[in-house]
């Protein structure tokens, strides 16, 4: 019965997800008047079709993706309300705002979340734990952090994620002491060992915290979405320079599992772990890669560039390659999470 009721909520989640990011397109089409011919939640053969008015509503079989089918989108429409008729700007908009919906919906998921504490954290030290080591390097009470080795503090998870992130070996941090920028070279932490991580630095002192009120939840909310984006763009970084473990990366499988966990732990839980799917979602869906949308709009730079669009031949050979690419990504990523799992 718990496992008919993870599936369950884990179709509920993808379909949120995909409803969210594709009705960012169609949406923004339609209020740029772009003839949309066919709005689809999942893939594959339809469950359920029904014509609008100009639209063919569909929900698909698989529940791994989903399209906003316009008119003129392979640059082949010749009505006015075609795609690739409409201006650059627009087009623009119409391709960006389905990842940015998915990140909206992680940002206000994120201020339910925060809706419920009583303090917010800060990134100011108040006071070091029993034993800490990092006060030995230098880290004095009340100092601000707002860097770690390069990495930019902004909030309590960006520390966390740049100790997480930075090893074992005595670190940079930059604080804010005295009105003033103090940089000190070699601060060290307490190693702990974490599953996906290995041996990493963890925080050995408590922050400041601040009332939440509702200027401060959003505030705090937005700089916890920014701070997941920044860590998702420094992972890519690190996988695209052979410096990350793959084992780091979960597809459908890892997904499912995860939210499954989630449910087990409560709706704060959840609620967090879905937050993060989306951003993840959006962040990924604009990374400049042939197939993503983040890829059209390199394409669609390219054709702005040149005052005129790519032959067909040359686009579609470019998204079936990023296609393939992202498929065997997708089933190596597959393979890994079903072997994890045994």
């Amino acid at each position: 019965m718990q496992t008919f009721l993870y599936i369950i909520v884990t179709l509920l989640v993808f379909g949120v997800l995909i409803l969210a990011h594709e009705a960012g397109h169609f949406f923004v089409a339609k209020a740029c008047k772009v003839k949309v011919n066919e709005f689809s939640i999942g893939m594959g053969p339809a469950i359920f079709k029904k014509q609008g008015k100009e639209t063919l509503y569909s929900v698909r079989v698989l529940p791994i993706g989903g399209y906003v089918q316009m008119d003129g989108e392979d640059g082949d429409g010749t009505d006015e309300n075609s795609f690739n008729k409409k201006p650059y700007w627009k087009r623009f908009l119409i391709l960006v705002t389905g990842a940015l919906m998915n990140i909206l919906l992680g940002f206000i998921l994120i201020c339910i979340i925060n809706s419920q504490r009583a303090l917010l954290p800060t990134t100011v030290v108040a006071q070091f734990d029993d034993n800490a080591v990092s006060n030995a390097g230098g880290l004095k009470e009340n100092d601000e952090i707002v860097d770690i080795n390069g990495y930019g503090v902004n909030s309590y998870l960006d520390m966390t994620y740049a100790l997480a992130t930075a090893g074992t070996d005595p670190v940079s941090v930059t604080v804010l002491r005295d009105g003033g920028k103090v940089t000190l070279d070699k601060v060290s932490f307490p190693v702990v060992e974490d599953e996906q991580l290995g041996e990493c630095f963890s925080i050995d002192f408590v922050v400041f915290g601040v009332k939440r009120s509702f200027i401060s939840t959003v505030k705090y909310s937005f700089d916890w979405t920014v701070s997941i984006s920044k860590s998702i763009y420094s992972f890519f970084g690190t996988l695209f320079t052979g410096k990350a473990d793959i084992n780091q990366v979960s597809g459908p499988v890892g997904t499912t599992t995860a939210i499954g966990e989630s449910v087990k732990l409560g709706l704060d839980s959840l609620l967090l772990v879905v937050a993060l799917i989306s951003i993840n979602l959006g962040i990924v869906n604009l990374l400049p890669f042939p197939a993503l949308d983040g890829g059209r709009i390199l394409l669609l730079a390219i054709e702005a560039v040149r005052r005129k669009p790519l032959s067909q031949k040359v686009e579609y050979s470019i998204n079936a390659a990023g296609l393939i690419l992202l498929l065997a990504l997708m089933a190596v990523i597959t393979v890994k999470d079903v072997i994890k799992l045994f």
